[in-house]
């Protein structure tokens, strides 16, 4: 599939690649016996592009924008929503997913854990985020995760030292989200006779920036292969509105100030990406040598340490009910 130029240091989407891909969507939609798509939006850079190459895919009337809120939600998001799917020219629906999560596990069993670290944590006044512990990634050779508190949808102020197994239960909390923002876009799909179109780009899934059977489930991955500066190109070449192309990369996962980058990316998209290769293999000793030159102070073989246990990761993450 045709991807994108650069031009004085920008990527550049032609039409023909913008068209080409439209293509795309129609067919593999119509092949799956699909009339239209479902995209779940989030304001965001990803969600709006794939938003808009659906609308022009499929035609606005075959196009429904899922709007799928939580008690996190930033305020101004559903700013950035509207703006997306009116730029798009398709119907927005909302849905809110709050009540489902609490069903599942009630938002006090998270606040008691973090309140074993943080014994004054009021989830009124205050809010949480995981992040990669970039300084401590260096020094273990691993991709390291940590939590911080601070004012509700305001920036981090304290780090918490939690253990191994409360950081894990907290991780599967959030994941939750992700996973019921899916189940939410299927129900409203089927009973539309359409597919689930994602949103998830190149870099996510080839570095494992995704919730198994959350993000990465759809019926088709619209901008699946491309990097994040290619996403930006397609996103001005298909007039999507100013303040989402300038809008700082979100989760939208913490009512937390929190960019992508301090959620998962320790190392740049395509250093991770260099390094992981297919998943399968252990990165050779030329691509090491390449990644140290773009990952500061960090060292041979912290880098390769990470590569093993990142790819261990996206095994587990691409694998899709084993059958012998």
């Amino acid at each position: 599939m045709t991807q994108v130029s650069t031009q004085e240091g920008t990527e550049v989407a032609a039409p023909e690649a913008v068209q080409q891909r439209c293509e795309w969507i129609t067919e593999q939609v119509h092949r799956l016996g699909r009339r239209g798509a479902v995209v779940q939006l989030s304001g965001g850079i990803d969600s709006t592009v794939v938003l808009h190459l659906c609308a022009r895919a499929l035609g606005t009337q075959n196009v429904v924008a899922l709007y799928l809120p939580d008690t996190s939600t930033g305020p101004d998001t559903l700013a950035f929503v509207e703006a997306a799917a009116s730029n798009a020219g398709v119907r927005l629906v909302e849905r809110s997913i709050g009540a489902s999560i609490e069903a599942q596990q009630p938002i006090e069993q998270i606040n008691e854990l973090i309140r074993k670290y943080e014994p004054g944590y009021d989830p009124a006044t205050h809010a949480y985020s995981v992040n990669a512990a970039n300084n401590v990634a260096k020094r273990l050779g691993a991709l390291v995760y940590e939590v911080a508190i601070g004012p509700r949808h305001g920036s981090p102020e304290k780090t918490l030292r939690m253990s191994v197994e409360d950081l894990r239960a907290l991780i599967a909390y959030q994941n939750r989200k992700q996973r019921t923002r899916m189940l939410f876009a299927y129900a409203e799909a089927e009973a539309l006779g359409y597919a689930v179109v994602g949103a998830s780009n190149g870099d996510e899934l080839d570095t494992g920036f995704v919730v198994k059977y959350g993000d990465d489930a759809a019926d088709i991955c619209a901008i699946g292969d491309l990097t994040k500066p290619a996403v930006y190109a397609f996103a001005r070449e298909l007039g999507v509105p100013q303040q989402i192309i300038e809008r700082t990369p979100t989760t939208d996962t913490y009512a937390l100030a929190q960019s992508q980058e301090d959620y998962y990316y320790a190392l740049p998209a395509d250093v991770l990406r260099q390094l992981v290769g297919d998943g399968e293999s252990v990165p050779s000793d030329e691509a090491v040598q390449a990644a140290l030159e773009h990952a500061p102070g960090w060292k041979a073989a912290a880098l390769r340490q990470a590569a093993t246990g990142l790819a261990a990761s996206l095994r587990y993450q691409r694998n899709r009910s084993l059958r012998p």
